[in-house]
């Protein structure tokens, strides 16, 4: 199917998304035990999520295969969600360049100052990786999308030490403890198998090295119901049970940054148990998305929400203008500024 055509399939509410997908267990605990929570996303389009009944952690049934995720996330994923088609938005830009700075901050607090090696899993337009090599470090950053890879490694090209690789990450290539520092925000929930991918990070993470992760938390919006659940995001953490995930994967918690944002270390012999109950978030998770939502407590929730809507257009058609002519003429956009 042509990509423009499965663009646009995309968008038609009711109708279904392009994928056959496959029945799976809970991605986290194991269990084959879950309810479904919803079974339209917040596109109106079919679309069965579950949670499960043991850690309480959201996920979609049937799980898309990794070929399907892999073609979806190289191809569509930016133009689908962020209407990206060749290049990142300039509004998408200006958003990570402030995350950028916001994180590295915290990388600062939690892992120092001295100069390290660093990955950041799931780079996107390679903010961050430009941001952390303005600050010395020798950054690279591992990113799947196609347009988006392209774009951070022409935008990293003056930075000596900047490197970006395309490709999921069960086709990187890194060698065991090749990395100080290894950041993953907003990745995990990308993800249909996060115990493997947070195993593969943990080989390329150095022994006394820190990892940054970060996922949206599906117990920090008011209003529970299906807009929070669509096709790319096929995982939904909470707090106890994204530790649970970190855990079996071999870390151990540091520093908490909010409920779904850790700083983590490998996991030593004696280290005590993990501090959590993911039978009690399994619980609230159940109550709380397990029900029915008016369509006027919805309606209503969603009001407010037409400011985003009203800049995604305005940034869209009337301000790209400057960024788009700056990339056309030099072939980067703004910089982050060196320190």
């Amino acid at each position: 199917m042509p990509r423009s055509f499965s663009l646009q399939r995309n968008m038609i509410p009711f109708l279904k998304y392009r994928y056959r997908g496959e029945r799976v267990d809970c991605p986290v605990c194991g269990s084959a035990d879950r309810l479904t929570a919803a079974t339209f996303d917040r596109r109106l389009k079919p679309l069965r999520t579950v949670v499960c009944e043991d850690c309480g952690l959201f996920y979609t049934d049937p799980m898309p295969t990794e070929a399907e995720l892999a073609r979806y996330y190289a191809d569509e994923y930016r133009a689908d969600y962020q209407f990206a088609f060749r290049r990142p938005r300039a509004n998408h830009v200006r958003k990570k360049e402030h995350e950028a700075d916001r994180r590295v901050r915290d990388i600062l607090a939690h892992a120092g100052r001295d100069r390290r090696r660093t990955l950041d899993f799931g780079c996107g337009s390679g903010e961050l990786v430009r941001r952390l090599a303005a600050e010395g470090h020798a950054a690279t950053g591992l990113e799947p999308g196609r347009s988006f890879s392209s774009f951070a490694a022409a935008q990293g090209r003056e930075f000596g030490s900047v490197r970006i690789d395309g490709g999921t990450w069960r086709e990187a290539d890194y060698a065991p403890r090749s990395f100080d520092v290894i950041t993953a925000y907003h990745v995990l929930e990308h993800l249909r198998e996060p115990v493997a991918a947070l195993r593969r990070i943990r080989e390329w993470l150095a022994d006394d090295g820190r990892l940054f992760l970060e996922v949206p938390n599906l117990q920090g919006y008011p209003l529970k119901c299906f807009e929070h659940f669509h096709f790319a995001h096929v995982l939904g953490f909470s707090r106890d049970n994204l530790l649970l995930a970190a855990h079996r994967a071999g870390f151990t918690e540091i520093a908490e940054l909010a409920p779904t944002s850790w700083v983590l270390r490998k996991t030593l012999p004696g280290d005590p148990p993990p501090a959590i109950d993911p039978a009690a978030t399994a619980r609230k998770n159940i109550a709380e998305y397990v029900r029915p939502v008016p369509w006027g407590a919805y309606a209503l929730h969603h009001i407010g929400r037409m400011r985003r809507l009203r800049a995604a257009v305005r940034d869209i058609v009337a301000r790209p203008a400057r960024f788009e002519r700056q990339v056309a003429e030099t072939g980067r956009a703004p910089t982050v500024e060196r320190r």
